[in-house]
């Protein structure tokens, strides 16, 4: 640089084309204006737009027209057939619009999903809320909608169609929302606007412009430059320009159509492939009139492709259509191996595929993750189903993700409890497709194991309605009998239980209770399990606390540490639970509370680890020991916001509220009541509400007129900052 010149390194910044971040640097020359208002690249607006790994080529009067219609409709859905380039066209719009919405541009990915009960919930995790206990996911979302300018894409839609009411009660609660849908129909909703998506510009083979200005369609920009990615010295000349020209005409400028050929330059000229690609889509067309013509299209470029693997790769492109949501390579190569059925190595075989564009390759946690696009998935199914193992391989994929589900369970705990529920949550789709093969193939016992290994995920990550609608389908299974269903009744138990429906979950682990006899230490899990039922809503301490001692000297006689804990732990709670307890019975409560602490510090499951500093910090505020409970709430509250654990962070909201009312500052209290019950009804953590119920805690229809302002504040908190104030600094008194 010369003189008086330098760089001024801004960072890396996404930019619009979905790429990959890049670093910016500002020209700094001496003399000149050099502060400028911050660059209004897409890190500007909150977002979860995915990264694009090739360029975006073309349709600028679609997205001119794209811009232009969101900017006067709250619904706008393009429409088109699989492989017109939908998904792509409505994430570019949101990258182009996302200043326009300062609340956010969210990609709600349906794909993975057929239910449209589901819906509401997939919305949740894209958008990052949590949705825990009774409350419906759809009551979360219009209530986090309201009242914001958010922009929405929800891609695949047409498989989920009767989720189109759910997009209706969204746009009615949010009068600044605004939904952009792909779809192969539209919703039908009142107010919609459909954009069928065209076709990439055609060159006519007819009358084929200079070389220059053909490779300036945009149809040919993208073969070109797809061609380019697996032939890099591939270009267009005299010499195949023609054929060049017809492959993107007879493909009607199809994008993922048009991807398929040209992957094929690596081992076919265009020349070449032009007679191979034409009698294929003339065989398609005669066999399938009823298919319009841009399906047959589609669907002959495919079959093309698939026409052109070896009989191994066939089985391989088939048997990948079993993932849903796609696969990681240690699951990918024990269902869709071993090798020497397929010719190749699998990773070898998935290689090709990738090459071939039928499969797809992202990186997941620094690994390899491959997916089909949904057009193709549908074509590999229909060839699997034809293959005549389709059961097989299904049954394989359902062992597969039970294996990985039950190695899960154990970790969803402990001291990588954050991997391994991220690892479940990437998983789930796989998990719920394994479950409906193994339901509709009366599998109860392994459909039994499948639950029993989720449940905490359902619980921890939001899920605990549906998970209970999964354990309902079980139980109804006629083969779930003995230890199959006792599996299942503890799993829908414990979904029920933090569902806060205690009779409903005494009625599960009652059953489970009885069908235990005769195995000790089934049958000592079992009353623990059964005990907490009647310790919650304090309906039958006596009864509780007879089941945890028979519970508790077995576990005792087996040495499971764990166990031991948390068998103490509950005790000490039918101890505490309620009002009116004696100073006596706190430092009972306190310990057996220090003894769980002990037994879990030395096993490291950090949910057990922040349950027992809850419950010592819960004896110490009841014998007036204020900073000693102060600090165990604080180490617990640290643990649950780093699972994001909503029922334990209500808790302790609701804990701080009881601190601040000794120290006599009544107007935090009120606040922090106001956020932990609006936190609870968000979350639908009826369990929390329920135990402080039982201890007399202030609810905001105690708070009195004078106090509101206080408790409104509260109520209007988000969990962050409901987080953030109950951290601020508290002298509290001792007794």
């Amino acid at each position: 640089l010369g003189a008086g010149i330098t760089l001024r390194d801004l960072g890396e910044h996404r930019l619009k084309d979905l790429a990959q971040p890049e670093r910016i640097y500002q020209l700094v020359i001496d003399g000149c204006v050099n502060e400028f208002p911050p660059l209004r690249s897409l890190d500007r607006t909150p977002n979860n737009l995915p990264t694009q790994v090739s360029t975006f080529i073309g349709r600028e009067k679609e997205i001119a027209e794209g811009l232009r219609l969101l900017r006067g409709t709250r619904l706008l859905t393009l429409t088109g057939p699989g492989g017109t380039g939908k998904t792509r066209l409505s994430l570019q719009l949101a990258a182009e619009s996302a200043e326009s919405f300062p609340d956010g541009a969210f990609w709600v990915p349906l794909a993975p999903i057929s239910d449209p009960e589901l819906v509401p919930s997939t919305i949740a995790h894209s958008l990052g809320i949590q949705v825990a206990g009774k409350e419906e996911p759809l009551d979360r979302l219009t209530e986090h909608v309201r009242h914001k300018r958010m922009l929405l894409v929800l891609d695949n839609f047409e498989q989920v169609l009767p989720a189109a009411k759910t997009v209706a009660a969204l746009l009615d609660a949010g009068a600044d929302l605004t939904v952009l849908t792909s779809s192969r129909a539209p919703l039908r909703l009142s107010g919609e606007q459909e954009y069928p998506v065209p076709p990439l510009d055609l060159p006519d083979p007819e009358r084929l412009p200079s070389l220059e200005a053909l490779a300036q369609s945009d149809a040919v920009r993208l073969f070109i430059e797809r061609a380019m990615a697996v032939k890099p010295d591939f270009h267009v000349s005299a010499e195949n320009a023609a054929a060049v020209a017809e492959i993107c005409y007879r493909l009607d400028g199809l994008p993922l159509a048009l991807e398929l050929a040209a992957a094929r330059v690596k081992l076919l000229t265009p020349q070449a492939m032009l007679p191979r690609l034409k009698k294929g889509l003339d065989l398609l067309a005669s066999a399938s009139p009823d298919r319009t013509d841009r399906q047959r299209t589609l669907r002959g470029a495919i079959g093309w492709s698939y026409d052109l693997l070896d009989d191994g790769m066939k089985k391989l492109f088939a048997r990948c259509a079993v993932f849903v949501g796609g696969a990681a390579l240690e699951q990918l190569e024990p269902i869709c191996g071993p090798g020497v059925e397929l010719g190749r190595d699998v990773l070898e075989g998935l290689s090709e595929l990738v090459d071939q564009s039928l499969l797809r390759q992202v990186e997941s946690e620094g690994e390899p993750r491959f997916r089909m696009l949904v057009t193709i998935r549908e074509f590999a199914l229909e060839r699997l189903q034809a293959s005549g193992e389709s059961d097989a391989i299904r049954r394989r994929h359902a062992d597969a993700y039970l294996d990985l589900a039950e190695a899960a369970a154990p970790n969803l705990q402990g001291i990588e409890q954050k991997r391994w529920l991220d690892l479940v949550e990437r998983e789930h789709d796989n998990m719920r497709a394994a479950l409906e093969f193994l339901i509709s193939a009366d599998a109860a016992d392994e459909a039994s194991r499948l639950v029993s290994a989720l449940w905490r995920f359902w619980q921890a990550r939001g899920y605990l309605s549906e998970g209970r609608g999964w354990v309902a389908r079980v139980l109804a299974l006629p083969g779930v009998t003995g230890a199959s269903r006792l599996r299942a009744l503890e799993a829908g138990g414990g979904l029920v239980y933090w569902l806060g429906d205690m009779p409903g979950a005494r009625v599960h682990y009652g059953e489970a209770y009885e069908l235990a006899k005769g195995d000790a230490a089934l049958r000592a899990k079992a009353a623990y399990n059964l005990a907490f039922t009647y310790i919650v809503d304090a309906t039958d301490l006596a009864t509780a606390r007879a089941l945890l001692e028979e519970s508790l000297a077995v576990f005792r006689e087996r040495g499971d540490r764990a166990a031991i804990g948390r068998a103490a732990w509950a005790l000490g709670s039918t101890y505490m639970v309620g009002l009116g307890r004696s100073r006596e019975d706190a430092l009972v409560a306190r310990g057996y509370a220090e003894e769980a602490l002990q037994q879990h510090r030395l096993l490291g499951n950090r949910f057990d680890i922040a349950w027992d500093l809850h419950a010592v910090g819960l004896s110490s505020f009841k014998v007036g020991e204020y900073d000693r409970a102060s600090r165990n709430w604080r180490d617990a509250l640290d643990i649950f916001i780093a699972a994001d654990d909503s029922s334990g962070i209500v808790l302790m909201l609701s804990h701080f509220a009881e601190l601040a009312k000794v120290a006599g500052d009544i107007e935090r209290h009120d606040t922090l009541t106001g956020a932990w019950s609006a936190l609870a009804q968000r979350t639908g953590v009826g369990l929390a509400t329920l135990w402080g119920a039982t201890e007399g805690r202030d609810v905001p229809s105690d708070i009195p007129p004078e106090r509101r302002p206080a408790l409104e504040r509260g109520l209007a908190m988000k969990t962050e900052e409901a987080i953030a104030f109950v951290l601020e600094p508290i002298t509290v008194k001792t007794t």
